[in-house]
């Protein structure tokens, strides 16, 4: 005999799960697609970093806030991602005694490659999404339910 939905017997999906599951197989896909075109050494540890890069350059403090991550793991990322030339640290024009986080030429590339594979999975999700019987736009729809919350306003701007 089937058990009523939300019973104890039956597993309740919710939502927060359906969006991690979802968060899960993106980012598969992305990292799948970088090491195709030739970026083999950019894992999903790395994402928060560029996720949160303002073109100009972003303090370490900025981009650990903006990531929801401490100041150290930010940190040994950002080594990292020097290390591999991807990023730089140079003087912030506003304090000299800071730095920011920019992008290398090399970052440029890799993140103009994410951007195109980026824009793919998001198309292809859109066409599963709105085959499945989704009426509207899933970004606008999560930017507009992110607008009041303290987090988006730390976060950068979506030029998208």
């Amino acid at each position: 005999m089937p058990q009523p939905a939300g019973s104890p017997e039956q597993r309740h999906v919710t939502l927060i799960s359906l969006l991690r599951r979802t968060n899960h197989l993106m980012v598969d896909e992305i990292t799948e697609r970088m090491e195709a075109s030739g970026f083999p050494d950019s894992p999903p540890s790395f994402h928060p970093i560029f996720e949160n890069l303002d073109p100009e350059g972003t303090r370490l403090t900025v981009l650990a806030a903006r990531a929801g991550l401490t100041h150290q793991s930010v940190g040994e990322v950002v080594t990292e991602l020097e290390r591999r030339g991807y990023v730089e640290r140079i003087p912030d024009p506003t304090d000299k005694r800071a730095r920011l986080v920019s992008l290398t030429d090399r970052g440029r590339d890799l993140v103009r490659a994410a951007v195109r594979h980026i824009s793919d999975i998001e198309r292809e999700w859109g066409d599963r999404w709105r085959a499945g019987g989704l009426r509207g736009d899933m970004r606008a729809a999560l930017l507009a339910g992110l607008a009041d919350s303290d987090h988006e306003s730390d976060g950068p701007s979506d030029s998208r």
